[in-house]
């Protein structure tokens, strides 16, 4: 009997706790203070992204990426390395085989176990 009125004594000093942290916070202004502050962030986002775009169109200029490449391309030349036809062109389509592959012929002369082991090879190719 004494176990159950502390547990009853209990939960009333719970739900009077309660009680009063409900009347301190304010949920309603606590959700409109956070609405607004969720848009002055949007707000503030998209004029950093202005800014940054508008700073990063002043500051280049016409030319710049020619200017950039003769910087390259004049390093490259001293250090001595060129990428003018250079690289050959890649074959298109699948690689064709050779005429080895193709027979796959087996001498005669071998082993008959190693021309076992070679078929078994081959079999497992397919």
């Amino acid at each position: 009997v004494k176990s159950h009125q502390a547990m009853a004594d209990a939960m009333i000093n719970t739900a009077k706790a309660l009680t009063k942290m409900n009347k301190a916070v304010d949920a309603p202004g606590i959700t409109k203070m956070m609405a607004e502050f969720e848009r002055e962030n949007a707000k503030n986002e998209l004029m950093q992204e202005v800014l940054g775009e508008a700073i990063d169109g002043a500051l280049e200029q016409e030319g710049d990426e020619d200017e950039q490449e003769a910087i390259v391309g004049q390093v490259l030349d001293e250090i001595g390395i060129g990428f003018d036809n250079e690289v050959p062109d890649a074959p298109i389509g699948a690689p064709k085989k050779s005429s080895v592959e193709q027979e796959e012929k087996v001498p005669e002369t071998a082993d008959p176990a190693v021309t076992e082991l070679e078929a078994r090879l081959n079999n497992l190719k397919r």
